[in-house]
Formats: structure tokens, sequence, C-alpha cells
């Protein structure tokens, strides 16, 4: 077949007009994944907006809001690391620290990834459209 001799492609797109069907549905769904999710980013970006308002004029605790529920909980409290590790090193307080594997990525280089592989979880299958 030439540069110029697309009458293969043409025929077989011709015949299988369930191909095109698919890929027209495919498109569709493609298409109204980012009408949704621009619509959940201006929703969402609602959603901030009040909970911002509500926790500058409510502080933590709970609230009756007619038939509803408003509970307003303070942060999750975190160590930040980095500071903390300069105060008291694991050298001085291992008891302060815990063991755990390194990443992924980390373990395969070092270890080879079939050594791994019993060893690895995957999350849920994703779908991104751009």
């Amino acid at each position: 077949m030439t540069a110029n001799d697309t009458s293969t492609i043409e025929t077989t797109e011709a015949v299988n007009p369930d191909g095109e069907l698919r890929q027209g549905l495919f498109a569709a769904q493609a298409a109204r994944i980012v009408e949704l999710q621009a619509e959940i980013a201006s929703r969402q970006e609602e959603v901030d907006e009040l909970k911002a308002r509500i926790l500058d004029s409510h502080p933590a605790g709970t609230y009756q809001a007619g038939n509803l529920k408003v509970q307003v909980k303070p942060g999750a409290r975190r160590i930040n690391a980095g500071t903390f590790e300069k105060a008291y090193p694991a050298t001085k307080y291992p008891g302060a620290y815990q063991l755990r594997p390194q990443p992924l990525s980390q373990l395969e280089k070092l270890l080879a990834p079939d050594a791994v592989a019993d060893y690895a979880m995957s999350g849920k299958p994703t779908v991104v459209v751009s």
C-alpha cells in the first residue's frame, strides 16, 4: 500500500459501521465527562466558599441547622517532620520513630520487581479525560 492508497482504510471504515458507532459513543462519553468535571469544579468552589463562611462564623462544635446537623471540626494535627527531626534526632530518640518500608518504586530498584511483586498492591483504575 502506497502513501496515497487509502482505499483499504476507507473500505474498512465503511464496512464497519459498528466501529463508527462505538467511536462516536466513546467521543460522546469523553465530552460528557469534561462537561461534568467542569460542573463539579464549579459546585465544589461554591461548597468550599460556604464551608469557609461557616468556619469563619462558628468555632469547633456541633450545630443544628434545621433538619441538618453541622459539625465544625478542628484541623487534623500532624507533626512537622523536618523540625521534629532536627530537635529530636533518631539517633538520640529511636523510640520516637517508626521503621517502615521504602516506597514501592525504590524497593523495586533495590530488590528487583519480581522480588516485591507479591507484596505490591494496586489502587482502583482511573479514567482521565483532558
